[in-house]
């Protein structure tokens, strides 16, 4: 009964802010933006909240998704959207509005001359729906961004959007992701997006378009002079696709984010790809993580950072690059002075690969963000990366999740926190460090003053752990988050953190979900946060 009431509770809230919101929009009240998401709105109460907005001249951006409207609210919103001259940004995503709903709000589309962005993800809206409002942005002249993903569109609709990408000259951002458009309908967008000079960016991920359909996107991209962001993940493209696309990108300079991230690739794709970012000077991004690239693979991803001068993120998580690849990737880093992010979790590279990235900690002077997470690193791998810690003066961001560290092996890296001053997070989620590690960790935020975000989550922090981050509160003045879901504190830990957040008046983010706290500490927390002006996430 009692999470009945909880819920009863969690609904009347919800219907209070929506209650509030009419009220405050009915008179006039300067909005320029209204945020009701997942308030349970539904079809019942859309034609009030749609009614309020439309008498509101100040509206500028409305979310409403997850709110249940379906069909019949998408026809209450279309009726606004007909009239309304000031709306910029809509929002309807999970609303199930179907293909009924999608059909109301394209009539509405062709009529409205003012609105930017247009949000229909996950709407069940089926191919049908999708060609309809493809169908519509051939008559509207302002929405530039559309969100559509999700919504289980085919090839069919691919190829009425094509056709639509080579009449509309306002569209410049699409994303199709999570659809079912197979290589036909690509080939179909591609072909259109050849002669397009507006889009610069489209999200096609999840679409099995395989290499037929990546093989049309590589010879759009030889003549397109727009497109800055390409997604194209989890596609089923391996090497033969790859193939393609890199002798192309060795040419193309306006793409800046390239993503083929869970594809097929193996270390024979990843080679040409390589090689073609040897000759490139404009991609920015580079995702190729999920794939299988493996150790030469990613040998050769370096030997390109020796010479690429535009690079600044790359991604290569779980690809198997062991500790030959990280090897490589390492040397390159003491040379190359553009990239700033590195994603190299989930690839076996062990302590031997972790000593070959801590030296390269030492000498490199631009990488800001360093992903390991994953690694097994184990006993030696941290100790190294502390190490490293105390030298290097640029490194903001370290994830450490799931290596296996332990309470015994926490201690070095807890000394280079005291003393480095520019990391400002620190992930070591899932790393089994227990009270211990998290006593050393709070010792050291007792000193430090730029680590700003702390991730302790399945860490098995119990009594004692919390008693020592809470003394560490009182003092620290610099930790925005401090993350502890999924420990084992209980009743008294949960008191000494609640008489903590008292006086901390920094923390904005404190997450306590599925510990063992009792209704007694849940309430003393409870208590301290109605004290507490700062932390607005828990």
């Amino acid at each position: 009964s009692r999470s009945v009431t909880r819920v009863d509770g969690i609904m009347c809230a919800r219907h209070e802010m929506v209650h509030e919101m009419i009220s405050r929009l009915n008179c006039g009240e300067h909005l320029s933006e209204v945020k009701m998401p997942g308030c349970l709105i539904g079809k019942t109460g859309i034609a009030e909240v749609t009614n309020a907005i439309k008498t509101n001249p100040h509206v500028r951006y409305v979310d409403l998704s997850s709110n249940g409207v379906n069909e019949y609210g998408a026809t209450q919103i279309s009726q606004f959207l007909r009239v309304t001259n000031s709306l910029r940004s809509l929002s309807l995503d999970d609303n199930s509005i179907k293909t009924a709903g999608a059909e109301e709000l394209s009539k509405a589309v062709e009529r409205n001359s003012n609105l930017h962005i247009l949000h229909l993800s996950c709407n069940r809206i089926e191919d049908a729906g999708c060609r309809r409002i493809a169908y519509a942005l051939r008559n509207n002249n302002s929405i530039h961004s559309l969100y559509l993903d999700n919504n289980n569109a085919g090839d069919e609709f691919g190829k009425e959007m094509g056709v639509t990408l080579t009449m509309n000259c306002t569209l410049r951002f699409l994303d199709l992701s999570d659809n079912d458009i197979r290589a036909t309908g690509a080939m179909a967008l591609a072909k259109a997006l050849q002669s397009n000079s507006v889009m610069t960016s489209l999200n096609i991920s999840r679409n099995n378009i395989a290499n037929e359909g990546a093989t049309e996107i590589a010879r759009m991209l030889l003549t397109n002079t727009s497109l800055q962001q390409l997604r194209m993940s989890w596609n089923t493209i391996n090497d033969g696709g790859a193939h393609e696309l890199a002798k192309v990108l060795s040419e193309n300079n306006t793409l800046r984010l390239f993503d083929i991230a869970d594809n097929r690739v193996s270390s024979v794709g990843a080679t040409a790809l390589a090689k073609a970012l040897q000759a490139n000077h404009s991609i920015a991004a580079l995702y190729l993580s999920g794939n299988g690239i493996a150790g030469p693979g990613a040998q050769e991803m370096a030997a390109a950072l020796h010479v690429n001068k535009s690079l600044q993120e790359l991604y290569l998580a779980w690809n198997c690059i062991v500790e030959h690849g990280a090897k490589a990737l390492a040397d390159a880093l003491c040379e190359n002075t553009t990239l700033t992010t590195l994603d190299v979790g989930a690839n076996g590279i062990g302590k031997e690969g972790a000593s070959h990235i801590a030296r390269a900690l030492t000498q490199n002077t631009t990488l800001k963000v360093l992903h390991l997470h994953g690694n097994v690193l184990k006993e030696e791998g941290p100790k190294q990366i502390a190490k490293a810690l105390q030298m290097n003066k640029v490194l903001e961001f370290l994830d450490l999740d799931g290596n296996e560290i332990g309470a015994n092996n926490i201690k070095e890296l807890a000394e280079s926190v005291k003393a480095n001053c520019s990391l400002q997070t620190l992930k070591l989620a899932r790393n089994k460090i227990n009270d211990i590690g998290a006593w050393e960790l709070a010792e050291a935020l007792k000193v430090n003053r730029s680590l700003t975000k702390l991730d302790l989550t399945r860490n098995n922090v119990e009594e004692s752990g919390a008693a020592g981050l809470s003394e560490c509160l009182v003092i620290n003045n610099s930790l925005r988050e401090l993350h502890l879901s999924y420990n084992k504190i209980k009743d008294s830990g949960a008191v000494q953190i609640a008489q903590a957040i008292v006086v901390n008046t920094t923390l904005h983010t404190l997450r306590l979900a599925d510990n063992e706290i009792p209704e007694t500490g849940a309430i003393k927390v409870a208590e301290s946060l109605e004290r507490n002006s700062t932390i607005h996430t828990l």
